[in-house]
Parts: structure tokens; C-alpha cells; sequence
């Protein structure tokens, strides 16, 4: 048996060409600069080693099924806040 795989071709006009390049160098830039930003914002670096233990130990007592009761959401939002 032979496959034959035949392919389509469209045709759009230069304008609407260039203008996708133009797109997508502009989508691939601010890409990149995002990229950028994210890894900055989550280099452990910037975190003190104090804060990270102290999520070491709420994330580790979470895994156990240890949970976490609250009085009211006055008192949730004052303990999401010191995190």
C-alpha cells in the first residue's frame, strides 16, 4: 500500500503576511519579557530562609491532613496576611 499525503496551499496577499510576521515578533518579544518577569518574581533567593521554613512547616502539616478552623473570615484573612 502507498499513502500519499497531499498538501494544501493558501494564498494571502503580502500585506497580511508581513502584518503576521510583525505579530508574531511582537507576541515572541512580550513573551520573552514575561519569561523574564517570572522568573525573577520566583527566584528563592528573594524569599528569606525564615518565611520559607515557616511555609516548610504549614505546607508539611498540610500534607499530614493537619487542617487549619477559623473563627470567622476576619481571623482567616488576618492569618492568609501574615503568610
Amino acid at each position: 500500500m502507498c499513502y500519499y499525503i497531499i498538501m494544501n496551499t493558501v494564498t494571502i496577499p503580502k500585506k497580511i503576511y508581513r502584518n503576521i510576521l510583525e505579530r508574531q515578533k511582537t507576541f515572541e518579544t512580550e513573551l520573552r519579557v514575561v519569561k523574564k518577569m517570572l522568573q525573577v518574581a520566583t527566584e528563592d533567593s528573594l524569599i528569606q530562609p525564615t518565611v520559607l521554613k515557616h511555609w516548610e512547616s504549614i505546607s508539611q502539616d498540610l500534607d499530614m491532613g493537619k487542617g487549619r478552623k477559623f473563627v470567622s473570615v476576619k481571623e482567616m484573612k488576618h492569618w492568609l496576611k501574615r503568610l
